[in-house]
């Protein structure tokens, strides 16, 4: 079936019946593409009906779409690195709106050669940490393995011991222009790019929704499903489900943004090392709740940080005692610690003959043209080869080539030579290479229109063996693996980035890899199914690491807020049709201002002879000032950089609009003229009013919305408090002006005059904004709130007494409600109202400590566990006697 406009309705592709549709595909660039064959004379059938399809959308229309697939991509925050500030607005590789189609026939060769890798390298990872047969009988080299710093001997259980399996595989496939298909190289640590894959697939089932449908293109669920599937097999747990978490290096990890994509997807908890702890080799994830047992780890972190106990000589934090509590077959992970020795190139070129030795049976797909020079006569060849520079050639390490230098032999002149061959001959098992390999190439959108790249395709695989599971003592050769229908296609311009993996040349991008059917694809449930019935559970628990990151989120964006009000006010008087020294509430503005570290503490008086240039110019270091710590851009540094560690937690709507408050800091231009910042100011607050509404209605009352709503009362309460104060610093009582001023900053003047007309006096409005616990902008509306979210919080024992910040609240709400305007209105010698001004002191003072309080006791983990005797008893955990304090 060909696609037109026609047979896909709801698709429209735009006025084409208006004017000329220029086509997307023309006869020079399918010419030039190697990945079109038109041996037959004519375009594949899996080619045909997309290149119809797209030809018919034009290039305005795909234009289109590829613009609103950009603004997906950044709505997502889909990036490598988006916590590198010299990256922050930029992806390294983005995607082409022009899927990669491969067929039905080629897809089963695809996924039998991909199974039968998956199965192979499963085999010797098992051999390599259980009995080493392969290894006894020289079917694997010894030097290989032993001389390799990926094989981890802590990590060996024994031939009478459990050996953990194998699970995730990634395979770097090319495409010769003869049609065959090639594997470059294997990932089986912690293969990147499933995350990816699967985001790719999602914005082009938006900007191209019916083609998946008319095209029979192939479902990616139901490998994740395999995959879930897989790690509850290996959890052991038969009757109830298993606490799976997900094992990241955080925001600054090259792979954060997948992390976060598929631990959202998968269900599974984000965790960092500091997030874990062991326990009498047990595994527990600490949270504000006390310790819980993590049954899966899903590791995306390299095996040396993992535990620091595993002899390194790299400084990682890690987890001591992982490496123990998985030989006790007390936790499960995957990939299991010591699977980077399966990347090695050298092993790698012997997979020929190793799945004839150990599977009986010639590879499915055939290697690159790589070698290991560990035999003699490849080490011949090779050096000869060198010397005669009869053919060019790539070496690196035969362990590790994404950490080693790489030499191109097209590039050394004659005492380099020597200079490598002597190297090579010194310790030849340590050293693998392969003979230049030029990948298929296709059709790449680009602003400048359609051209040619090199494309690489990487396919994943999952892989479990029979009986496994913590505490099985059966070594079984029963392996069944499961490939991804699809897969994440790189493409690039320099062909050597795509065949060596790990490197990132300039120019890389991303497709979508469409494996096609004959027929519409079936799918079959694989949810796990467990004997013992559900708990039902209202609420939730946390890390104590991301409740900290929950709470500092909140404070900073409403800290950021309350500025922005202020600076809003300020610049709307600076610019109005009164002059400077006519406005009598600008000595307030100045005192609230400094308070809230938004300007100098003395910037002097708004008399006649003051500058408006001044003003400006502390007030533009106030938003733009990068060594101002409390300038607006910062601010909102912060509150993103601490939204990206808990992004895992934010609903998709929460992060576009935090995204559109980071396009609001790229509008942050000290060139900007001041209604330019006015504006933009308006649409900070926007934003962020919009993301508090996002939490009240949205986030369900869990622990993560009680510490970010705990951090936004906080900031509100001593914001308010910074701002009543400023009013009663003055040498006289506050005019009606200054009142105004004050209902304006606090976002409260429709409820004031709503209830008192047009009237401005100071008692009203400080019961309004000071003791009113129904306006949502007063200090006693935040202390109540604050006193509620304090009840509701986990407390690991039960306490006769109540808690230092339970304290702290209630003396705090008590003052509040006990106070009596008449006496905080009367009037002092040294100041104008020193009861308030008291009360003032001491909430902000309070407040501070509270803060503090909340960060020791329930975050930063200061009171130690000395015991854990009894605490897991009728649990199934074992019973541990004096442990480390340290949590």
């Amino acid at each position: 079936m060909r696609l037109t406009n026609e047979s896909i309705p709801g698709d429209d592709p735009g006025p084409s019946g208006e004017r000329p549709v220029t086509p997307v595909f023309t006869a020079d660039i399918l010419n030039q593409s190697t990945a079109v064959d038109f041996s037959s004379g004519k375009m594949p059938p899996h080619w045909d009906g997309l290149a119809e399809y797209l030809n018919s959308l034009g290039t305005a229309e795909l234009s289109r779409r590829w613009q609103k697939a950009q603004q997906i991509i950044q709505e997502h925050g889909s990036a490598y690195n988006i916590f590198n500030p010299e990256t922050a607005t930029e992806r390294p590789w983005a995607l082409d709106p022009i899927p990669l189609p491969i067929s039905s026939h080629t897809w089963q060769t695809l996924e039998h050669g991909i199974q039968q890798r998956t199965k192979l390298l499963a085999l010797i990872f098992k051999d390599i940490y259980g009995h080493q047969n392969f290894i006894k009988n020289r079917v694997i080299p010894a030097e290989l393995i032993f001389g390799n710093p990926g094989f981890l001997r802590q990590c060996r259980f024994g031939p009478d011991r459990f050996t953990p399996d194998h699970h995730l595989f990634s395979s770097d496939l090319i495409r010769l222009a003869d049609g065959r298909w090639q594997v470059g190289s294997h990932g089986t640590q912690t293969p990147a790019g499933t995350g990816y894959a699967l985001e790719n697939r999602v914005i082009l089932t938006r900007i191209l929704p019916r083609m998946f449908h008319s095209r029979k293109v192939q479902r990616l669920a139901p490998f994740f499903k395999y995959l879930n599937m897989s790690l509850m097999e290996i959890s052991g747990q038969k009757q109830q489900e298993p606490r799976i978490v997900m094992l990241c290096e955080g925001p600054s990890g090259a792979h954060y943004f997948e992390q976060v994509f598929l631990a959202r997807y998968l269900g599974y908890t984000l965790v960092e090392t500091n997030d874990l702890t062991t326990r009498g080799d047990w595994v527990f994830l600490k949270t504000l709740g006390g310790l819980q047992r993590v049954d899966v780890i899903l590791r995306r972190i390299p095996d040396y940080a993992c535990d620091p106990l595993l002899g390194t000589n790299l400084a990682f934090p890690g987890i001591p005692g992982l490496v123990q509590a998985a030989r006790a077959g007390n936790v499960a992970i995957s990939n299991a610690l010591g699977s980077g020795v399966l990347e090695s190139p050298g092993l790698f070129a012997l997979l020929p003959e190793l799945c004839r030795d150990i599977l009986g049976e010639p590879l499915i797909l055939e290697n690159t043209d790589t070698f290991w020079l560990g035999t003699p006569d490849t080490l011949f060849r090779v050096t000869e080869e060198i010397k005669s520079n009869t053919r060019p050639m790539t070496l690196y390490s035969a362990f590790s080539p994404a950490h080693t230098r790489v030499v191109h032999t097209r590039s050394l002149a004659g005492p380099k030579k020597q200079e490598l061959i002597a190297a090579i001959q010194a310790a030849p098992y340590a050293w693998a290479g392969h003979y230049p390999v030029e990948p298929f190439t296709v059709p790449v959108w680009s602003e400048q229109g359609m051209k040619n790249r090199y494309t690489a395709v990487r396919m994943f695989s999952t892989a479990i063996t029979e009986n496994a599971g913590p505490g099985s003592a059966k070594i079984s050769d029963q392996v069944e693996a499961a490939v991804m229908s699809g897969g994440l296609a790189r493409v690039a311009d320099d062909p050597e980035t795509l065949v060596l993996s790990g490197t990132r040349g300039k120019g890389q991008g991303a497709k979508d890899a469409w494996c096609l059917s004959e027929r519409p694809t079936e799918f079959k449930s694989m949810l796990h199914r467990f004997t013992t019935p559900f708990e039902i559970h209202r609420g939730s628990d946390l890390p104590s690491r991301v409740a900290d990151n929950m709470l500092w989120l909140g404070r900073y964006m409403e800290r950021t807020e309350g500025m922005l009000r202020v600076i809003r006010s300020v610049l709307m008087r600076v610019h109005s049709e009164t002059r400077l020294d006519k406005v009598s509430e600008m000595p307030f503005f100045f005192r609230v201002m400094a308070n809230l570290k938004i300007i100098s503490s003395d910037p002097g008086r708004p008399d006649a002879s003051f500058s408006v240039r001044l003003i400006e110019k502390e007030l533009y270091r106030s938003i733009y000032g990068v060594a101002v710590q409390s300038s607006i851009l910062n601010c909102l540094n912060n509150a993103l950089q601490v939204a990206d560690r808990v992004r895992d937690r934010l609903s998709d709507d929460s992060w576009q609009i935090l995204g559109r408050i980071e396009k609001g800091l790229v509008r942050i231009n000290p060139k900007n003229q001041s209604a330019e910042i006015l504006e933009m100011l308006s649409d900070i607050i926007l934003n962020m009013s919009a993301f508090a509404g996002l939490a009240l209605e949205s986030m369900t009352r869990g622990m993560g919305w009680r510490f970010m709503d705990m951090g936004r009362r906080i900031e509100r309460a001593l914001h308010m408090t910074n701002v009543m104060a400023s009013l009663v610093q003055g040498h006289t009582v506050p005019d009606s002006n200054d009142l105004e001023a004050v209902l304006e900053v606090a976002d409260s003047r429709i409820t004031y005059h709503t209830r008192y007309r047009t009237t401005l006096h100071m008692e009203p409005l400080v019961d309004l904004l000071l003791l009113d616990e129904i306006n949502p902008r007063s200090v006693g509306f935040q202390l109540a709130a604050l006193h509620s979210h304090l009840e509701t919080l986990p407390k690991p024992h039960p306490l006769p007494f109540r808690t230092k910040e339970e304290k702290i609240i209630l003396d705090l709400t008590t003052r509040l409600r006990l106070a009596d305007t008449q006496e905080l209105m009367i009037l002092g010698e040294k100041h104008v109202l020193p009861n308030l001004d008291a009360l003032l002191e001491k909430l902000n003072n309070d407040l501070q400590g509270l803060a503090d309080s909340i960060t020791q006791h329930y975050l930063s983990r200061i009171e130690t566990e000395k015991q854990l005797n009894g605490q897991f008893e009728g649990k199934g955990y074992p019973v541990a006697g004096t442990v480390n304090n340290e949590i």
